[in-house]
């Protein structure tokens, strides 16, 4: 189970923090994101954070009373922007289709579908839970890890390792199930140098290929069910979150990309 935690830092900043400590113990410090440990200095900040949001299984918003309501310097509400990383985050989250479970404390309410940006509208469509802040906030957070999966309160005291940089916030391997703008879906499997790639277009064409990584690159020669054969290369970009590709035929050279679906 990979999660990744998104919280306003003038809003839920403390209770995020208790919230990903315990966390931690339940799932292991590498298998959560939380920005503060897992985005790396001089990082792609951008990349990072979009590439793990698309490889979590579950996304956490902390929502407290001002998460919808503060604004910048100019007094313009912060989710309006769309530099805005909280509502970046959160609007990727939910274009992702991933599992998103908002977390409302300090008594907040669920912001209402006329307070947000379109965007993110439907974040109100999901079903959220109430994390206690004083006294109880144990217990709730116990109830979260078990409907995440996690193990027992009692298992969830065991340390799983020290405090680290989540090992995925970047990848330099290939392998994965990627997901092309038609929507066509490809898998890669890698072994050391060697890569294979399997995957059908969003027309029904159905594709494989296998070749090597060079110098970077996964070079790869490719058929498909109507008979043509070429070349695709591949390329991986933003810390591995997209593959910038080309495929190479009689007929010419063809971009395309693809986003890392998990």
């Amino acid at each position: 189970m990979k999660i990744f935690v998104s919280y306003r830092r003038e809003d839920t900043q403390q209770v995020s923090a208790r919230l990903c400590e315990r966390l931690d113990q339940a799932f292991g410090p590498r298998n959560v994101f939380y920005d503060e440990r897992s985005v790396g200095t001089g990082a792609d900040f951008l990349g990072t954070v979009g590439g793990a949001i698309y490889t979590s299984d579950a996304i956490l918003v902390v929502i407290g009373r001002i998460w919808a309501t503060i604004r910048d310097a100019k007094g313009q509400l912060r989710l309006n922007d769309p530099d805005d990383p909280v509502g970046w985050e959160v609007g990727l989250s939910l274009a992702s289709g991933r599992v998103l479970i908002p977390l409302l404390v300090d008594g907040a309410s669920m912001p209402a579908k006329g307070d947000l940006p379109k965007r993110l509208r439907d974040l109100t469509t999901r079903s959220g839970l109430r994390l206690a802040t004083g006294p109880g906030f144990d217990v709730s957070v116990d109830d979260l890890i078990q409907r995440l999966g996690g193990p027992t309160p009692q298992a969830a005291t065991e340390s799983r390792g020290s405090r680290a940089p989540r090992g995925t916030a970047s990848w330099t391997s290939f392998e994965g199930f990627w997901q092309t703008r038609d929507g066509g879906m490809t898998e890669i499997t890698q072994d050391g140098d060697q890569v294979e790639l399997n995957g059908s277009a969003a027309n029904g064409v159905v594709y494989k290929g296998r070749g090597r990584i060079q110098g970077g690159q996964a070079i790869l020669d490719f058929s498909n069910s109507l008979g043509m054969q070429g070349r695709i290369v591949l390329q991986l970009v933003q810390n591995g979150a997209y593959i910038n590709g080309q495929v190479q035929t009689v007929m010419g050279i063809v971009p395309f990309d693809m986003m890392r679906r998990t």
